[in-house]
């Protein structure tokens, strides 16, 4: 198994893509730590994949280090961080208030840098580790009428190569940038918009995230 023996952490990995991740992480053999926002919903998927699980707000930084003392103490160690926490908005750079533009910059933006921090912490104490944010396309193109998100999806961009440039070597970071993979999210608020390729009708039908 490619995962045997490691740690993982996937941030809001109860639904789409970070479940996606932590499945396929914990077949892999590693142990999982689910995350979500709600109790429940993060110990069922633990059960389901035999992994252990946290609810945290990330962004609240109280929460988040409350997170990461469970995580020392529990496992003693962390190898894998995949930051996958995403909050959807609507309205254009003229049309958002100011509410919703922090409210998404904080669990988007300033929730990533948290984990980073502690997980980047974390594992210094061993000397090796793997961070991966996942992005969005919206966040090197934009997206009309998406303001917040758009922005927050390219900060991300710019974190992951500051991350990489400040922890390297020991601790490799890196960035996946998702296009439209068919998650009730992506179908929900951009489901008028073409995919990001133009998929041949006899190519195979690939499973979407």
């Amino acid at each position: 198994m490619l995962l045997g023996h490691k740690t993982a952490l996937v941030t809001g990995s109860t639904h789409n893509i970070g479940l996606g991740i932590a499945r396929a992480f914990a077949r892999e053999g590693a142990t999982v730590i689910v995350h979500s926002r709600h109790e429940q919903d993060a110990k069922r998927v633990a059960s389901d994949i035999g992994g252990d699980f946290f609810a945290a707000d990330v962004s609240d930084a109280i929460q988040v280090a409350a997170m990461f003392d469970h995580i020392q103490k529990r496992h003693q160690r962390l190898d894998i961080l995949v930051n996958s926490v995403a909050q959807s908005s609507k309205g254009g750079i003229l049309d958002i208030s100011l509410d919703e533009w922090n409210r998404i910059m904080t669990i988007n933006l300033t929730g990533y840098f948290l984990c980073i921090q502690h997980a980047g912490k974390m594992m210094q104490q061993h000397g090796s580790g793997s961070i991966i944010n996942i992005s969005a396309g919206s966040g090197e193109r934009s997206s009309p009428g998406g303001a917040a998100y758009s922005v927050s999806k390219g900060a991300i961009n710019s974190l992951t190569r500051q991350a990489a440039a400040d922890l390297a070597p020991d601790i490799r970071v890196n960035g996946l940038i998702s296009g439209i993979v068919g998650t009730p999210i992506g179908s929900k608020d951009m489901g008028h918009r073409k995919p990001e390729y133009e998929m041949d009708s006899s190519a195979p039908n690939w499973p979407t995230g």
